[in-house]
């Protein structure tokens, strides 16, 4: 009897597992957030895996996401999910558009810091 091969990449040693089923917005939840999963998944179960640093998320035992864990984002959310072609099963979202590719741009612009002089000097000039 001959043993099996090991695989390319090992499996990242895990904590919590659970199996969820994706819900019809692509995604599914896990220690309280919700992660997103790529659309053609949608309706499936999955297996949610939280590792040290990582929520891997595998269907038929290959990892096919993977999120920043305990972040204080409650929705992590990795855009690539939502493209792609239709498949048999499910139909592709529509493109977001430029409304919501500009909400988005905004979304993840850093907030600017500014000094409470700046908005009293503001106020001055307005009166």
């Amino acid at each position: 009897m001959r043993l099996t091969r090991l695989p390319e990449t090992l499996p990242e040693p895990f904590d919590l597992v659970a199996t969820r089923q994706v819900g019809l917005d692509g995604l599914v939840s896990f220690e309280g957030r919700q992660y997103s999963v790529p659309f053609p998944l949608i309706g499936q179960r999955v297996e949610v895996r939280g590792t040290a640093g990582q929520v891997q998320i595998l269907k038929a035992c290959e990892v096919v996401a993977t999120h920043p864990r305990a972040t204080r984002a409650r929705l992590v959310i990795d855009q690539a999910h939502y493209n792609g072609p239709s498949t048999e099963h499910v139909r592709a979202p529509p493109p977001l558009g430029r409304l919501g590719a500009r909400i988005q741009e905004l979304s993840q612009a850093p907030v600017a810091h500014r000094s409470i002089d700046l908005y009293a000097a503001l106020a001055e000039v307005a009166r």
